[in-house]
């Protein structure tokens, strides 16, 4: 009887294939491969270097930037400059006040201004819109949803490395119990070989002994190969150079201890958050439209100081332009201002705002109906998932049972047969049940731990 190999190659060709490509996928900057990996290592590399992972977490830090410094938009715009001027030619004479002595008259004097003249100017202007607070809001929800991207994108890689890991584990084990029941195998050959020869077996005995061995060899080498082919694409996606001599340490029994805490409510679903803060960006696209029927604040300060003829002297007065004598600095149009603006047209029917608003009602709309969908979705996929779980638990107490009574069959065939009254064709049977059991007991486990982590990844609670 052949064995068939009890790991599904394919199974896990299908699950790598998960993992999205990055540099470390396709070879490069590999770093070196540990001799011993756990689970936790495995999910750490992963995680270090995914390119999915490290695209989440960026946007999830340009999103976090925005919205920790929303608030500038109120900062006033400060503007400077300094302008140097030659006139064409003058129009016009210019009259100074000459204050005369003592404070009691003035009298007028008349000059020809310089072609050359300074300006210098100085605006500042600060603006309080609406409009600015509903932009805060937005970049906050922007941020909130961005960190459930990230996370959802961290817990699905990190649920989809937990579940390769444990198929090579369960595939390592595998292997051990084909190489052991080999071994056996070997040695019953050799006893009956030895009984043969001398007379005292049946040549059917041997050739029994002899096609079990024959069988069971090729299993193990294709069962070994796919462990290195298998191994060598998980190093790949981890960022790791190949090692096919890297042990994975850890143990299924370390993943069913989590059991009792799967009650999660399906509030807490990735899938329900983002639908509910898609829900919160058009309210708050909706309210920032609303705030376009909103006037606006403009408060300004503004100073044009000019010199005229800096460094020239005036042939009435005698005296230089100095740039250090406020005296000389004439002020045009230099004022403090507040102004109310206030635009008129999003009252106008068929506005761009007033169409834009009808069109945000509509989605939001929508928007609750798709959350209220699934919601219930998430409700109904909870409810199947926590039932197959627990389908799982009671079917993983039923093999218990049937690789502890296949083991005691087996152990009361070998005892038969070795006493001669039992034939090796019916212990070869009982030891490929024994195994067969064992290995599916396996697969259930392995079953089992998958569903645990496909459960949890979709939260954002938990491990």
């Amino acid at each position: 009887m052949r064995n068939n190999a009890p790991f599904n190659r394919l199974i896990l060709a299908a699950a790598i294939a998960l993992l999205p490509a990055g540099p470390a996928a396709l070879g490069l900057f590999a770093e070196t491969a540990p001799d011993t990996l756990t689970v936790d290592q495995a999910v750490g590399a992963a995680l270090a270097n995914n390119l999915a992972v490290k695209s989440a977490a960026v946007e999830s830090r340009i999103k976090q930037r925005a919205s920790e410094f929303s608030w500038n938009k109120f900062l006033p715009s400060i503007s400077v400059s300094a302008t140097a001027l030659e006139l064409n030619k003058v129009s016009q004479s210019l009259v100074a006040v000459n204050p005369g002595s003592g404070g009691s008259g003035a009298s007028g004097i008349y000059f020809t201004p310089d072609k050359a003249n300074l300006a210098l100017g100085l605006t500042i202007q600060e603006v309080f819109s609406p409009v600015y607070f509903g932009l805060m809001d937005q970049a906050a929800i922007d941020y909130q949803r961005s960190l459930i991207s990230k996370t959802q994108a961290e817990r699905s890689m990190a649920a989809t490395v937990r579940k390769i890991f444990y198929q090579l584990l369960v595939q390592d084990q595998a292997i051990e119990l084909t190489r052991s029941r080999l071994e056996t195998a070997k040695e019953r050959l050799r006893q009956v070989e030895v009984s043969y020869k001398l007379g005292q077996g049946t040549e059917l005995n041997y050739v029994y002994s002899k096609m079990n061995v024959e069988n069971l060899t090729p299993d193990l080498q294709a069962m070994e190969t796919a462990r290195v082919v298998g191994i060598t694409q998980f190093q790949q996606a981890l960022g790791f150079d190949t090692r096919p001599d890297m042990k994975l340490v850890g143990s299924l029994d370390d993943q069913t201890a989590v059991i009792d805490g799967l009650t999660l409510s399906e509030y807490d679903r990735f899938d329900v958050r983002l639908a509910q803060q898609g829900e919160k960006q058009l309210e708050s696209a909706l309210k920032l439209e609303s705030l376009a029927y909103m006037p606006n604040l403009i408060v300004q300060y503004k100073a044009d100081p000019t010199l005229n003829g800096p460094g020239v002297k005036n042939s009435l007065t005698g005296k230089t332009t100095s740039i250090w004598d406020s005296n000389n600095w004439n002020q045009s149009s230099g004022a403090l201002s507040l102004t109310l603006s206030w635009a008129l047209d999003p009252l106008l029917p068929g506005s761009s705002v007033r169409v834009a608003k009808s069109e945000y009602e509509d989605r939001l709309a929508l928007a609750r109906e798709n959350t209220a969908l699934t919601l219930r979705t998430a409700r109904d996929d909870a409810s199947n998932q926590l039932r197959m779980i627990k389908d799982s638990v009671d079917k993983i107490g039923n093999l218990t049972n049937t690789v502890d009574a296949s083991k005691r069959a087996y152990e009361l065939t070998n005892a038969a047969y070795q006493l001669g009254t039992g034939r090796i064709l019916d212990l070869q049977d009982a030891e490929v049940s024994w195994q067969g059991a064992r290995i599916q007991l396996l697969n259930e486990r392995l079953k089992l731990a998958s569903l645990i982590f496909d459960f949890e990844a979709k939260y954002q609670t938990g491990n």
